[in-house]
C-alpha cells in the first residue's frame, strides 16, 4: 500500500512486515525519514505522520551534509559518497555570459515536482521478450519527480511494491529537458540509509573455481566498496548484501537489511558510514571509466535494485529473495515444465573429440539413466577442433557432424530427452572466418596490443552489426534445428575496453546481451537459456529475467561446491542452480569422492551429470539411475520450496540444510559433513516450517520409510543420529506428511 499525505506532503510504503517513509521538506527536498519492520500489532492506519520533521543535525562547522535526502546529489553534497553527478554544458538562462569560465556546471539540486502512482512501471533492463513470470498481478510503484530548479533537468525517483515479500524495486529515470547533450559521470540506481549504528556485512568474494565464499565484517567509518569492473557480472563479488546492526542477527533471528541489483556489468555497492553512524547504501553503475551522455529530450532508465528487510534474519532475507526471483523475476512460460529437468552435459566425457556416433552413445547411456535434457557442449562448430580456433564460426562443422545436427538430435527425441547446445557468442578467436573478416569488430585500442584471454577476444557490441550478427547467427541455428537449450558461456574478462561507443561500452554490452536474449525468447518461447560466465561470473537478478538457470561454478567437486552453494543461497534460489554430478577423481581438484556424497550434494539444486557414462559399470550407471528416481521424487520441493539453513559450515564444519513446501506437507532435509574433528559431536538441529501437530515419515533414497516422528518434535529435537560421522558423509530424506494431527 502507498499512502500520501497531501499536508505533511509525507509518504508512507506499507509492506506485510515492514515499512518505507519520506516526506518533501519545506525546501521541496526528498527526506528519508524511516525504513524498518513494523510492529507486529500495527494496523493499515499506523503511519509515519511527518509531523516531526526531520532537522539537519549540526555535528561540526565542517559537517553539514548530514542530511538523508532520497536521492544524494552533487550540489547539495559534495563531499560524501553521491548518487549522480552531471555535467551541465550552458549557464541558466539569468545567468551573465561573464560566468563561462565554469561551465560545465557540475552541480545538481533536485526540488519535488509531481508524483503518481501507477501500475504498468518497469525498470531500466526490464525484459522485452513478453515471457510471463510465476506471478502476474500488477504492483504498485510510486514514481516521484523531482526537478532541478535552474537547468533543464528532471529526475523520476520510482518505487515498486512486493508487500508479500516486503521487497521494493527502486531505479532512477534521468531525462534531459534541454536542446545540448548532458554527460552524467556518475549514477547510481538508488541510495538507501538505514537506522543509525554500527552494522555488519554479509557479502561474497571468490575467484574462477571458488565462487560465493560467504564473508561477514564490521563495516568501518568512511566507505567500504564491493564492485566489479567487467562486461559481465563477475567471479570476485555479486551484487547482492545482507547487512545487520553488529551481533544483533543470526540464521532465523534479527532484522536484516538485504539488495541485490539486477544488472549484469560493471557495477558497484557503496558503504557509507559517516560519524554520525548513519549509513548509506549506494548500488548501480560503477563510475569506473563510465560516461553517459543524454542526448535532448532523451531518458535514460537504470537498473533496478531490489531491496527489503527481514525481521526473521538472514534465513528470512534469503527466502524473500528467492520467492521474489522466482515469482516475479525468472520467465515461467506455460510451455515450459514448472521444475527445471535432469541435464547430461557431454563435455568431462568428451571435451573436443566429438563426433556422431559418440554423442548418441552417450545419448542413449543418459537417456537410459533418466536424464531428460542431453547437451551438447563445445567443439561441434567451425574450425573448433581446440580452444584457439573457432569462435565466431557458428555453424556446424562438418567434419564431427557430415550430416547436420538433426541425426543426433532425432536420436535424442526418440529417447525421450530435449536437445541442447553450448554457445558463446560474445566472443571471437583469430583463427576464424569471423575474424579474418572483421578484425575491427573485437575489442581493441587502436594502435595497442590485443589481449588474448584463454586465446579469445570479446567482440564489440557497441557495434549494431555485431549484435545484428550474433542474433542471427544463434536464431538460423534455433530455426534450422529443434534445440529447446542453450547454454550461454563467456570465458574471460575484458583487457582493452576500446569500443565505437567510447566509455558507454560498458552500458552497450550488457544492454545487446538482454536484447538479443530477449529476441530469441520472444521467438522460440520454448527456448531456454542457461547463463554461465566461466561458471558463476554471470549470475544476477538482471540475466535471471532471460535465463532459467546458471552454472554455479566450473568447479565440481562435491566437497569444494557446499561452501560455493551455501553462499549462493544466501541470494539466489535453488531453482537457478545447477549442480553436476562428475566424476570419482574430479577433474578440477583432483580429489577422490564416493557417489553418494557427489549425489547428496547435487541434488540440493537442479540436478546435472557431467561424468563420461562411457567409463562406468553397468553397477554404476544402475546407481546414478537410483539416484536419479530419488531426486525427480523430491525435485518440486527442492526447487519450489523455501530453504532453512539449519546448519552452516562455520559453525561444525557440516551443511544442514531444509526445503519445505509453504503449507507444511512435504519437506526435503540434507546433510553433508565437509569437515569432522575426532572427539567433537556434531548435534542434529531442529527443523523449521513444518506442521506441530501432524505426524510425519521420514523416507531415505530408496523410497524406504526410515522413521515416523511428530513435526513437534522434528522442530525440537530434529532428527537424531549421525553425531560423530566422518568427512564426506551425506544423507538426504524426503519427509512427508501423514497425518494431519496427532
Amino acid at each position: 500500500m502507498i499512502h500520501y499525505n497531501p499536508t505533511t506532503q509525507t509518504f508512507n510504503l506499507i509492506m506485510r512486515r515492514s515499512q518505507y517513509a519520506m516526506q518533501v521538506d519545506e525546501a521541496g527536498r526528498l527526506i528519508h525519514l524511516a525504513w524498518g519492520p513494523r510492529p507486529v500489532d500495527a494496523t493499515p492506519d499506523d503511519l509515519i505522520t511527518g509531523q516531526t520533521p526531520f532537522t539537519q543535525a549540526n555535528f561540526s562547522s565542517h559537517e553539514q551534509q548530514g542530511r538523508p535526502d532520497e536521492y544524494l546529489t552533487y550540489g547539495d553534497t559534495s563531499y560524501h559518497e553521491v548518487s549522480l553527478k552531471v555535467n551541465f554544458p550552458a549557464l541558466p538562462t539569468a545567468m551573465s555570459a561573464a560566468e563561462a569560465p565554469h561551465l560545465p556546471i557540475r552541480d545538481v539540486r533536485l526540488r519535488y515536482a509531481h508524483h503518481e502512482i501507477v501500475h504498468d512501471a518497469q525498470p531500466g533492463y526490464a525484459p522485452q521478450h513478453g515471457l510471463p513470470t510465476g506471478k502476474t498481478d500488477p504492483r504498485e510503484t510510486l514514481r516521484i519527480t523531482l526537478q532541478d530548479p535552474a537547468q533543464p533537468f528532471r529526475v523520476t525517483l520510482c518505487y515498486r511494491l512486493t508487500p508479500e515479500q516486503d521487497i521494493i524495486e527502486r531505479w532512477a529515470e534521468l531525462e534531459n529537458l534541454g536542446d545540448a547533450p548532458l554527460t552524467v559521470e556518475q549514477v547510481y540506481t538508488a541510495v538507501l540509509h538505514l537506522p543509525n549504528g554500527y552494522y555488519d556485512l554479509t557479502a561474497v568474494n571468490g575467484a574462477w573455481g571458488q565462487e560465493f565464499t560467504a564473508t561477514r565484517e564490521p563495516l568501518p567509518i568512511g566507505l567500504r566498496l564491493v564492485e566489479h569492473r567487467t562486461l559481465h557480472t563477475g567471479h570476485r563479488a555479486n551484487p547482492f548484501f545482507l547487512l545487520n546492526r553488529c551481533g544483533q542477527a543470526w540464521e532465523e533471528s534479527g532484522a536484516v537489511y538485504f539488495g541485490q541489483l539486477a544488472y549484469s556489468g560493471s557495477w558497484r555497492l557503496t558503504f557509507e558510514t559517516v560519524h554520525s553512524l548513519n549509513l548509506r547504501v549506494h548500488a548501480g553503475y560503477n563510475p569506473f571509466d563510465f560516461e553517459l551522455t543524454l542526448h535532448p529530450g532523451s531518458r535514460h532508465k537504470t537498473p533496478a535494485l531490489i531491496c527489503g528487510v527481514s525481521g526473521d534474519g538472514w534465513g528470512g532475507a534469503s527466502r524473500r529473495l528467492h520467492a521474489f526471483l522466482r515469482e516475479r523475476v525468472l520467465p515461467q512460460p506455460p510451455q515450459l515444465p514448472a521444475w527445471r529437468p535432469v541435464l547430461y552435459n557431454s563435455w568431462e566425457a568428451t571435451y573436443f573429440n566429438l563426433s556422431e556416433q559418440g554423442q548418441m552413445e552417450l545419448a542413449r547411456k543418459a537417456a537410459a539413466i533418466g536424464v531428460e535434457l542431453f547437451c551438447v557442449d563445445d567443439g561441434w562448430f567451425g574450425g573448433r577442433r581446440h580452444d584457439r580456433a573457432g569462435l565466431g564460426d557458428w555453424f556446424v562443422s562438418q567434419d564431427v557432424f557430415p550430416n547436420g545436427l538433426q541425426p543426433l538430435i532425432d536420436e535424442v527425441h526418440r529417447l525421450g530427452m530435449q536437445f541442447g547446445l553450448w554457445v558463446e557468442p560474445e566472443m571471437v578467436n583469430a583463427d576464424s572466418d569471423l575474424y579474418r573478416a572483421h578484425p575491427d569488430w573485437a575489442l581493441h585500442f587502436p594502435g595497442r596490443p590485443r589481449t588474448e584471454g584463454r586465446n579469445q577476444l570479446i567482440l564489440d557490441l557497441g557495434r549494431p552489426e555485431v549484435q545484428a550478427y550474433i542474433y542471427h547467427c544463434l536464431d538460423d541455428l534455433l530455426a534450422a534445428d529443434d534445440i529447446a537449450f542453450i547454454k550461454w558461456d563467456y570465458n574471460r574478462s575484458q583487457t582493452e575496453p576500446g569500443s565505437v561507443a567510447g566509455k558507454e561500452i560498458w552500458l552497450r554490452h550488457v544492454a545487446g546481451v538482454y536484447d538479443i536474449m530477449d529476441r530469441l525468447r520472444q521467438k522460440y518461447p520454448r527456448l531456454a537459456i542457461q547463463s554461465c560466465s566461466g561458471g558463476g561470473g554471470r549470475i544476477d537478478a538482471g540475466v535471471l529475467a532471460r535465463a532459467d538457470q546458471v552454472w554455479t561454478s566450473d568447479n565440481t567437486d562435491a566437497l569444494a561446491r557446499v561452501r560455493i552453494q551455501e553462499g549462493f543461497s544466501l541470494a539466489y534460489p535453488a531453482r537457478t542452480m545447477e549442480a553436476w554430478v562428475t566424476h570419482t577423481q574430479n577433474h578440477q581438484t583432483g580429489r577422490i569422492l564416493d557417489l553418494n556424497t557427489r549425489f547428496h550434494v547435487a541434488m540440493r539444486g537442479v540436478l546435472g551429470i557431467g561424468s563420461s557414462l562411457n567409463a562406468l559399470s553397468e553397477r554404476e550407471l544402475q546407481q546414478y539411475r537410483q539416484y536419479i528416481t530419488f531426486y525427480k521424487r523430491i525435485r518440486h520441493v527442492v526447487q519450489g520450496g523455501d530453504l532453512y539453513r539449519l546448519q552452516r559450515l562455520e559453525e561444525f564444519g557440516a551443511s544442514a540444510i531444509q526445503y519445505v513446501l509453504p503449507d507444511g506437507a512435504e519437506a526435503v532435509y540434507s546433510v553433508v559433513v565437509v569437515e569432522h574433528k575426532i572427539g567433537q559431536l556434531r548435534p542434529s538441529t531442529p527443523l523449521r516450517g513444518l506442521d506441530s501437530r501432524a505426524t510425519y515419515a521420514l523416507f531415505d533414497m530408496h523410497n524406504r520409510q526410515v522413521r515416523r516422528m511428530s513435526g513437534y518434535e522434528l522442530m525440537t529435537r530434529g532428527i537424531p543420529g549421525h553425531a560423530g560421522v566422518g568427512i564426506g558423509y551425506a544423507e538426504t530424506l524426503y519427509l512427508q506428511k501423514v497425518e494431519s494431527t496427532i
